[in-house]
């Protein structure tokens, strides 16, 4: 009998004729019976579901015939909060993680980094920018290799040579990633990283979660509370079953640990002005700071057609009366969280210039996909036609800011 033992996968029967595995905590693949059984007969141990014992097959050929099933499944992931497809990238996926906004590394040449170790998020939330969530028009998700990410930033931190500050700040919710202690006790392992920020909606913290988190190297945490009432926080959360109770429950216990917390609401006029002095007063009793942001509209974000966008002087003038109110300081600046300018990754080719690359998969929205060259990711919105995977194409270049490139097929 061979047993196969793995941390990341979990198995479960389906029915009589199906294997549910579990990737991650948050993705799944299906797997026929008869499909495992064309290696061995099976058995999925009740004691242990990390593990799938295969009878009269030597181990050797009986982890042979799984790995080929493994790579086939890892390729046809779901992710199992918002029901879509998922695409994993790791080092030998060909996909590079600079390039995009949506996932990966972004340095906008300062010494703030922003990770994102995935997409996908459990809220949805009535403003947000990025139109992430439950209700999003996006068809498509995104996880990383922990060990992948960890690497291409050391790589990046070693090449600006100061020290760093890292932002985890995934266009999703980051606290779905299974291997986040991992990532920050790795990244915190960097020589020259000086701080790690997580910012979270806070509904998946627990107690034990953000003491695994503290004692992983976290810095700050950034919990986006956007209401003290309860039906005022369901209503910008867009999701009946958010718990503003838990959610400052938990910024309360892990204001006590190591971690400094930040409660970072968003102002979205017409809805919850009247929230903001309630969350300074939470944020001084349990010691917390208060960093607020202004609902700004975005053409592919969720925009309440009610919402009214703060004109930035009038925005400011309110955080002046707040601050003063309070006593809790509201504005900050650069200098305020140690950000400085820093020499910019080159580039390897520039707007107008016509490349050579090679498609990696679709992207996150209808008609657009994701290309490669020249280790950078390449978005391709709006593709008139089905693209396939490894296509060759030329591309010309419309977009390079801060290394993030959108293209144009020629």
């Amino acid at each position: 009998m061979a047993t196969l033992k793995f941390e990341d996968l979990r198995f479960s029967k389906k029915g009589m004729n199906t294997v549910v595995v579990e990737f991650l905590g948050n993705y799944n693949f299906e797997v026929e019976r008869s499909v495992l059984e064309s290696i061995g007969k099976f058995e999925i141990p009740d004691s242990n579901r990390n593990s799938i014992e295969f009878k009269n097959v030597n181990e050797n050929d009986a982890r042979n015939g799984f790995n080929a099933l493994l790579n086939d499944g890892l390729s046809n992931l779901t992710n199992t909060t918002t029901g879509k497809k998922t695409l994993y990238v790791h080092r030998y996926s060909g996909i590079p993680l600079t390039g995009t906004t949506s996932f990966g590394i972004i340095d906008r040449n300062t010494n703030m980094i922003e990770v994102r170790p995935l997409t996908g998020c459990n809220m949805n939330c009535i403003f947000c920018s990025v139109d992430e969530g439950l209700a999003s028009k996006k068809t498509t998700e995104i996880i990383i290799d922990e060990k992948y990410l960890a690497a291409e930033v050391k790589k990046l931190v070693e090449f600006k040579a100061c020290g760093c500050h890292i932002i985890i700040n995934s266009q999703g919710e980051p606290t779905l990633y299974k291997p986040l202690p991992q990532l920050i006790s790795d990244l915190k392992a960097i020589a020259a990283v000086k701080t790690i920020t997580l910012i979270t909606n806070g509904t998946k913290l627990s107690e034990a979660f953000i003491d695994e988190l503290a004692a992983a190297g976290l810095t700050m945490m950034n919990i986006s509370l956007n209401a003290i009432d309860p039906k005022v926080a369901k209503v910008m959360e867009g999701h009946g079953g958010y718990d503003v109770e838990k959610v400052k429950k938990m910024s309360a216990f892990a204001a006590k640990t190591a971690i400094k917390v930040s409660l970072a609401p968003v102002v979205v006029g017409g809805y919850n002005e009247a929230e903001m002095g309630k969350i300074v007063q939470f944020a001084k009793e349990i010691g917390a700071a208060t960093t607020m942001q202004n609902y700004l509209y975005y053409r592919q974000g969720r925009n309440p057609k009610d919402a009214q966008q703060i004109p930035w002087p009038e925005f400011y003038t309110r955080l002046e009366q707040l601050e003063k109110e309070y006593g809790s300081k509201l504005i900050f600046a650069a200098a305020d969280y140690d950000i400085i300018k820093t020499q910019p990754q080159p580039k390897p080719f520039r707007k107008g210039q016509v490349v050579k690359a090679v498609v990696i998969s679709e992207g996150r929205y209808p008609k657009e996909y994701i290309a490669a060259a020249a280790e950078r990711i390449i978005t391709l919105p709006d593709c008139e036609r089905k693209l396939a995977e490894g296509e060759k194409l030329k591309v010309k270049i419309v977009s390079d800011k801060h290394n993030i490139f959108y293209g144009k097929i020629v």
